[in-house]
């Protein structure tokens, strides 16, 4: 085992974020056109069906996750934010109307960001403290905003398997970056490769293993229009019901273990975009 073991609370070997990005039809729009009827009706899958689907599935297993929301889908349908919320899940920040944040400016993302914001908290009662941006694409300024809004963590950069400490400002408390991984993205193995969920489920397994080993994390990014059909939410059962089983897997919210890896190890500091 690595040093890393000795960083998670308990009797924990190493920890596992279950982070749904529930996008609807406006991230296809956004990338595609409001022309493109077949995506638009895949992705409509989201709301309702997809959602209820990975909700059950979590419940029955006790487990909470954490739903990273476009704000037009949490405004298309405030009873599954608050569903979700109420079932114990951190409801989080995935953009207005999953716009690209490369080309946006500082202002523009800071609104994009507290007007998503604004309606999740009007729904729930509560102000989210973390931020995914839209298929990962951020900028220089992302961090800077993030940080100014008073956020606790984000989850865009892929450069390690722990957490670390992003500060752009010094005088501000810093963000938690949690990495994600296209190999942790289910778009990777059910849409761009269409790999049977049965083969998704073992790599996920083997993968969890090695992090096990080692003492690190791993962040799943599911979409309730792919992992929220029938077969490939066996994929996430599968793994969900190995990681339960192995009993050293703290299986917790992105706010649990970005404050835990914040407040209790200090983790390591370290500038974005250039790492």
């Amino acid at each position: 085992m690595s040093d890393g073991v000795s960083r998670w609370p308990g009797n924990y070997r190493c920890a596992l974020v279950v982070s749904v990005d529930v996008d609807g039809p406006y991230g296809h729009i956004n990338a595609n056109g409001d022309r493109d009827f077949f995506w638009r009706s895949q992705t409509a899958y989201d709301l309702p069906a997809g959602v209820p689907r990975l909700l059950d599935l979590l419940n029955d297993r006790d487990v909470e996750a954490t739903f990273c929301w476009v704000g037009r889908c949490a405004a298309d349908r405030p009873d599954l934010v608050q569903r979700s919320h109420a079932d114990g899940h951190e409801i989080a920040l995935h953009s207005w109307e999953h716009r690209y944040y490369t080309p946006m400016t500082a202002d523009e993302q800071r609104e994009d960001m507290l007007r998503t914001s604004n309606v999740l908290e009007s729904l729930t009662g509560e102000r989210p403290v973390g931020h995914k941006t839209p298929a990962w694409r951020y900028n220089e300024a992302t961090a800077a905003v993030a940080q100014e809004l008073g956020l606790l963590w984000r989850m865009d950069e892929a450069g390690g398997d722990l957490p670390w400490l992003v500060q752009p400002d010094a005088q501000l408390p810093p963000l938690v970056e949690l990495p994600p991984s296209r190999w942790y993205d289910d778009y990777t193995y059910f849409v761009e490769q269409t790999i049977p969920p049965r083969s998704t489920a073992e790599f996920w397994r083997d993968d969890l293993d090695v992090l096990r080993d080692e003492g690190k994390l791993l962040c799943l990014t599911l979409h309730p229009f792919v992992s929220g059909r029938p077969g490939p939410s066996r994929a996430l059962a599968d793994l969900l019901d190995y990681a339960i089983d192995l009993g050293d897997v703290w299986i917790a919210r992105a706010d649990r273990i970005a404050l835990y890896w914040r407040d209790q190890t200090g983790g390591t500091s370290r500038s974005t975009i250039d790492n």
